[in-house]
């Protein structure tokens, strides 16, 4: 047992110093703008920075935070005489935060990004991506176009490349709006009650603030618009319980305004 300890003793440091530099180039590769090289290994960087390590560089940005993101459902109710009604559209977002401010220690920042980190995957497209698919499609148009370019011997290495960037793309879709499509059901449930939900729908809606040269109107003068997602089907999840004891209340249609864009 002494020799176990001694030898975990001394070893300890080097895995430590191992440990801290597989993170720091784990972070490294996550937030470095999209390469080659990160797409190849994009699911193993995901997989270890998500959930628990996810971050973004908004406190650093050249271009400060212009809008205010709120999430909203929309739920599908099925009534006692076999009948469907489609409620208004709720917030969702606000209590979250506002459960944020009562317990800085509670669960509802962790269930606030959840959602609205899930929204940006869905509804926000890395500028990088972006960049890359316009000029392989550039490249790919020129090419059969036939522009006098000469036939590209890495054509395969760039339509790789595209796939792989797509294939990212759809993958951050359909995660974000899964995570959307069970976080509505949840609220559905919160909201009015258990067996009742036969659908929802979720909504992003973007305020934009207004320019620095109205910087003396207020936020509410800004520009408002609205992403909707289709209807779901309901998914059976495990209840708000945790957001009822950080004293986020279930029926938070009675804390937010209905929004109901028309």
């Amino acid at each position: 047992m002494r020799r176990f300890l001694r030898v975990l003793s001394t070893s300890a440091p080097a895995l430590l110093a191992a440990a801290l530099c597989f993170h720091f180039a784990m972070t490294l590769s996550y937030l470095t703008p999209q390469n080659p090289l990160q797409l190849r290994f994009a699911r193993l960087i995901s997989g270890y920075m998500n959930p628990l390590f996810q971050q973004n560089w908004h406190l650093f940005a050249p271009d400060p935070i212009s809008d205010t993101r709120l999430l909203m459902v929309a739920c599908r109710l099925r009534e006692p005489d076999g009948s469907t009604t489609e409620t208004g559209w709720t917030d969702i977002t606000t209590p979250y935060w506002e459960g944020h401010l009562e317990n800085r220690l509670g669960p509802a920042t962790r269930l606030g990004r959840s959602v609205t980190g899930a929204a940006r995957m869905i509804y926000t497209a890395d500028p990088t991506s972006l960049q890359i698919t316009k000029k392989l499609e550039q490249r790919r148009v020129r090419a059969q176009a036939g522009e006098g370019a000469p036939e590209d011997p890495e054509g395969h290495v760039v339509d790789a490349l595209r796939g792989e960037v797509k294939k990212e793309q759809d993958a951050a879709y359909q995660l974000g709006k899964s995570v959307l499509e069970r976080a509505g059901s949840a609220h559905c449930d919160s909201l009015y009650g258990p067996n009742r939900t036969v659908a929802v729908r979720m909504r992003m809606a973007v305020l934009r603030f207004p320019r620095f040269s109205r910087r003396d109107l207020p936020d509410s003068k800004g520009d408002m618009t609205y992403y909707d997602l289709d209807w779901a089907p309901y998914q059976s999840v495990a209840p708000l319980s945790v957001a009822e004891e950080d004293r986020l209340k279930p029926h938070v249609a009675i804390q937010t305004a209905a929004v109901e864009g028309r």
